[in-house]
């Protein structure tokens, strides 16, 4: 008896556990190495981090390893101190999956920490593992955005501080109770969500002023009310010394660390100066209710609505009806007039919601914008409104958790109707039916790159191998993903960006760098010979003139540290033609080794990242041959 109850305890977690660990076995990556293409290059930051950390012993933020041969400051890569600092350890063992792991690290820390908040706000053990694990895994905006921005996986931090203020929020709202002891433990998910991406810092900040401000409005009607009725309670304030030793010892221990990363990272960016940051991307609020069940059933069926695809990865809003229908109900069930406790209970997360919707779907608008990005922290890091969406699954869940007594009683009654059990049941099971059709989502194929191929792989290797420190990649490229520099010196974004990834299979110096900003200061490091003639020459689908030919001769006879000279004819158009290709062959010989790669991330195939439209390398020697020089 004593073992089956143990099992039967165990039972809802272990289920909800499998399920987690298959959806993230499900979504592993085709290519476990460095990424190549734009937006897979993940490992570039932790390359960068890794040779610093090697070099001085700490985090440090500028690097020679780009903008061959002068360096360059890096402030602006999109870094993380777990990715990166705690990636780049890893950095030696390059075939580890490490941002594999790190997202089952993710995945499970929110699934654990989740589960046990459920379980503390009064639900039992089955609904609360199964809903935690639903609540970790059924998220189309990440869906959408694995491996293609690997940013977005680090959302545990993000996901854990919303549930914990909304335990802190129903102590309040439903049981007059305030604990600082949680509030110490939400002030370290503050700054242990510094450790993730930029993306979160401000919604994060948003949601724990929005949530205390709403405390602070109700605290003059709760002391209204107690005055009228001796029934009411007091507002219990509740607290150890003993239970405040852990988060305060792990807020030091997080805040040595990331001052540590931060005030590097924060003296090289005062080097650069203010960065233009304006908003962008806005999405279809009417995207926010797309049916996501009967678009599957459509499918399902060969028939279609017609409205554009929802999965691109940066304008996905869509949640699903799973998660709106039983928020609804819970709020029409909380309204007084139904006997509840007043739609207050989800008031923080309903403004959060409503404010997420205006944010990215009326803009620009400086009457929600402005507001928020001058009085939030961090809120003008958040450029791509639509990244709201990624916050909409979790808002919607803790309305539903929020209104769980009224739910799940409201569902009981239902089910055992006496005169209306038929259509009732019918009801319930058609929401049963809903979610798990919007669950076969999590099926869909991911935006992925597909593996390196073979003949790529040994050309890398080889140039691994060969003595200098540098390759010159024709053509290289420098550009901010805020404009900056782009339409100069990346004129064929972002196919020329490849040159930047592959140094992370050759670790040679390269030269270019595509960074998330760039500023104008550093547009000038390139803006002289020879590289303005070579900018000309890929803008224009041009081969070298002569006059360029010779003057790439005596660059590469100067720079003896060139170990390969690297031609991308597929990009470089002009380098394929039958008359460049005898100029390249007069000046630098027959190419030395030829590989190819997959040009375009898709989602073919099962899983997506079925390759297509294969491209070419040229790797030719890095000096020119005596009889082109004389």
């Amino acid at each position: 008896m004593a073992i089956r109850g143990l099992i039967g305890s165990l039972l809802p977690f272990l289920t909800g556990l499998i399920f987690v660990l298959i959806y993230w076995y499900w979504v592993r990556p085709l290519n476990m190495g460095p990424g190549y293409l734009e937006d897979f290059c993940w490992d570039m930051s932790r390359r960068a981090m890794a040779d610093n950390l090697f070099r001085f012993g700490k985090p440090e933020f500028s690097s020679d390893l780009f903008m061959a041969p002068f360096g360059m400051s890096i402030p602006f890569f999109s870094w993380s101190i777990e990715r990166d600092w705690l990636g780049a350890y890893f950095w030696q063992w390059k075939e580890f999956p490490f941002i594999w792991i790190y997202y089952l690290a993710a995945l499970l820390l929110s699934y654990l920490s989740v589960g046990f908040i459920l379980s503390k706000m009064g639900l039992q053990r089955l609904p609360a593992w199964m809903l935690s694990a639903f609540f970790v895994t059924f998220h189309v905006p990440r869906h959408f955005a694995t491996w293609y921005h690997v940013e977005y996986l680090s959302q545990h931090w993000a996901i854990i501080s919303i549930f914990l203020d909304a335990w802190i929020w129903q102590r309040f709202i439903r049981h007059q109770k305030w604990s600082w002891n949680l509030e110490l433990w939400r002030i370290f998910l503050l700054v242990a969500v510094l450790g993730s991406p930029g993306y979160f810092w401000g919604p994060m900040a948003l949601e724990w002023v929005v949530v205390r401000g709403f405390m602070l409005a109700l605290l003059p009607y709760a002391w209204q009310r107690k005055r009228r009725s001796e029934i009411l309670p007091e507002i219990l304030i509740e607290g150890r010394w003993r239970d405040a030793v852990l988060p305060l010892v792990l807020c030091m221990i997080w805040i040595s660390f990331e001052l540590r990363w931060f005030i590097p990272l924060v003296t090289e960016m005062r080097k650069l100066g203010t960065i233009p940051q304006p908003m962008s991307w806005w999405a279809n609020p009417l995207n926010v209710i797309r049916p996501l069940w009967l678009e599957r059933i459509l499918e399902w069926s060969g028939m279609s609505l017609g409205w554009p695809p929802i999965n691109k990865p940066e304008t996905v809003v869509t949640i699903g009806w799973v998660y709106w229908l039983p928020a609804l109900l819970g709020a029409y069930l909380l309204r007084r007039k139904k006997g509840g406790p007043g739609i207050k209970v989800i008031g923080p997360f309903v403004f959060l919601t409503l404010l997420a919707i205006a944010y990215f779907g009326f803009g620009p608008f400086p009457l929600v914008h402005w507001p928020v990005r001058t009085l939030i922290p961090f809120m003008t890091f958040f450029r791509v409104a639509s990244r709201w969406g990624h916050f909409l699954p979790y808002f919607a869940a803790v309305m539903i958790v929020l209104a769980w007594p009224e739910i799940s009683g409201w569902i009981r009654i239902q089910w055992n109707h006496k005169v209306h059990r038929r259509f009732s049941r019918t009801v319930l099971l058609s929401f049963v039916l809903i979610a798990a059709v919007e669950l076969t989502w999590l099926l869909e194929p991911l935006l992925m790159q597909p593996p390196l191929l073979e003949s790529s792989q040994t050309l890398l290797k080889n140039i691994q191998k060969m003595p200098g420190t540098t390759v010159l990649d024709m053509p290289f490229c420098v550009a901010g993903g805020n404009g900056v520099c782009t339409s100069e010196q990346c004129p064929n974004y972002p196919n020329s960006t490849i040159s930047g990834c592959l140094s992370s299979w050759h670790e040679k110096k390269v030269y270019g760098l595509y960074q998330s900003r760039l500023t104008d200061v550093q547009c000038q490091i390139y803006n002289r010979s020879p590289y303005l003639s070579w900018f000309s020459a890929w803008k224009d689908q041009r081969c070298l003139a002569e006059g360029e030919w010779d003057e790439l001769c005596r660059y590469l006879d100067t720079h003896t540290e060139t170990s390969a000279v690297l031609v991308y004819p597929d990009i470089w158009k002009a380098a394929g033609t039958p008359a460049c290709v005898a100029q390249f062959e007069k000046h630098l010989g027959a190419p030395v080794q030829q590989g190819y790669y997959f040009a375009e991330a898709t989602r073919k195939g099962p899983r997506g990242g079925e390759g297509e439209q294969s491209a070419r390398i040229w790797h030719y020697a890095p000096k020119c041959r005596k009889a082109a020089t004389e």
